[in-house]
């Protein structure tokens, strides 16, 4: 079923070159010092890949991307490759308008709030008995089968360790948008935007949805919703926290490692991506969940996944939110990366998920979840970000009965998805329970 990797079309490098940012990703293993390299060419080391002979270079004189990768190309051999950093803008910033589908669900949900005991942490009712939940056959899992093994690295804008849902499941992680930081997903947000979101200076009392991006919608006072304040908290806020509990909702023993690659406005390079990726690996993470697409295909990140997917990471990814379906999103589309789309609470496609035959391996619900948002709140969530995570899940419970269980092994367990009959959803709905039966 899966996959091809497309050549980089003229349209695709028109618009990777069009930036005004000359940061490169270099692969450079020549006996040559690198410094001696980077001199010859005017180049400047910007940061790299820890072990790895992966980094980060810029050109301070601002040459034409085009020309000085081809002077590179033709100067060298195939110990040095050089490709443009992509600028990478998370799926829900893909969306034109706020998410409504599957609204009634989600508002159902939101209403049945009395805490419950959820594998330790005391959770709205109503997050554990979604339909996602039932469409995707969790809840059967978490009694019939294991509840998680190991680690899975979230690359995302962070996580809030604090949430309650979490209860102590959220490691030290890596930030690489404040280098100071640890991955938590509140770090740089100015006081008046931690007052905004903070329960403990804004009461959680008379809550409602309000669409932060046009994909997530987290509940606040009204009060705090019609204050002018509320428009400074960054769109993208809430994300990789959501994310994250997307994965426990799955996989309640699993233990989270943040990488902050992007920051709270949604915006990342795919170096950082990579070196995430990496440094997920060394800090023996056995799943790396990536809720990001690009459409320009990037040979680093290929070269990267396929080393990483050989050393015995799995690696899960979102189609994207385009709509768009047999057109080539990354590293979705890699092919030792599981793609997936985003599944209606009916089973058929998300009108706005990307899907494809060499794109999408599994389909997962996507619409209105009822997720875990920073400051003790719930939000709803809408992309395919929000489906990649539930298959995230399922991988540590795979490891469970496999300890060196491989992406193969996912999709050999995925092939026990839910029939649909639409070729673009690879091989179905997700099926939590079905695809461990038998393992």
């Amino acid at each position: 079923m899966k996959r091809q990797v497309a050549t980089l079309g003229m349209a695709a490098l028109l618009c990777a070159l069009s930036s005004a940012n000359q940061n490169y990703i270099l692969r450079y293993t020549e006996t040559e010092p690198i410094g001696t390299f980077l001199a010859r060419y005017n180049l400047r080391l910007r940061a790299t890949v820890p072990g790895k002979p992966i980094y980060s270079i810029q050109d301070s004189l601002n040459r034409d991307p085009q020309m000085l990768i081809q002077q590179i190309d033709g100067e060298t051999d195939g110990d040095v490759t050089i490709e443009r950093d992509q600028a990478i803008r998370l799926p829900i910033f893909s969306f034109k308008r706020p998410q409504t589908s599957s609204l009634n669900l989600l508002q159902q949900a939101l209403l049945r709030a009395t805490n419950v005991n959820f594998y330790g942490a005391l959770t709205p009712q109503g997050a554990v008995t979604q339909y996602t939940v039932a469409q995707a056959r969790i809840g059967s899992s978490w009694t019939a089968h294991s509840l998680g093994n190991g680690t899975v690295a979230v690359i995302d804008t962070g996580v809030d360790a604090t949430h309650p849902f979490f209860a102590g499941r959220v490691l030290r992680g890596y930030d690489y948008i404040t280098p100071t930081g640890q991955g938590s997903e509140l770090t740089g947000l100015t006081p008046e935007v931690l007052a905004q979101v903070n329960p403990t200076t804004t009461p959680l009392l008379r809550t409602k949805l309000s669409w932060l991006s046009n994909g997530t919608a987290p509940m606040f006072p009204e009060s705090t919703i019609n204050d002018p304040a509320y428009s400074a908290i960054p769109k993208g806020l809430g994300h990789g926290t959501m994310v994250a509990g997307a994965i426990r909702l799955v996989a309640p023993n699993a233990k989270i490692l943040p990488i902050r690659a992007f920051s709270q406005n949604g915006s990342g390079r795919l170096f950082d991506v990579i070196r995430g990726m990496h440094a997920a690996q060394a800090r023996g993470a056995k799943v790396i969940n990536m809720s990001l697409n690009t459409y320009v295909y990037s040979p680093e990140l290929a070269r990267s996944s396929d080393e990483l997917s050989d050393l015995g990471v799995i690696l899960v990814a979102s189609t994207g939110n385009d709509g768009r379906i047999n057109t080539l999103s990354y590293p979705a589309a890699l092919p030792k990366v599981t793609g997936v789309a985003s599944l209606t609470p009916n089973s058929t496609r998300s009108l706005f998920s990307n899907a494809g035959t060499d794109l999408t391996w599994v389909a997962a619900p996507g619409e209105g979840l009822m997720l875990p948002f920073p400051g003790n709140r719930w939000a709803g969530g809408w992309g395919t970000s929000f489906s990649a995570p539930l298959v995230s899940g399922l991988a540590l419970k795979v490891l469970r009965y496999k300890p060196t269980a491989t992406y193969s092994d996912l999709q050999s367990a995925l092939s026990r998805s839910q029939p649909l009959s639409d070729p673009n959803l690879g091989q179905g709905g997700l099926d939590v329970y079905g695809s461990l039966t038998g393992l």
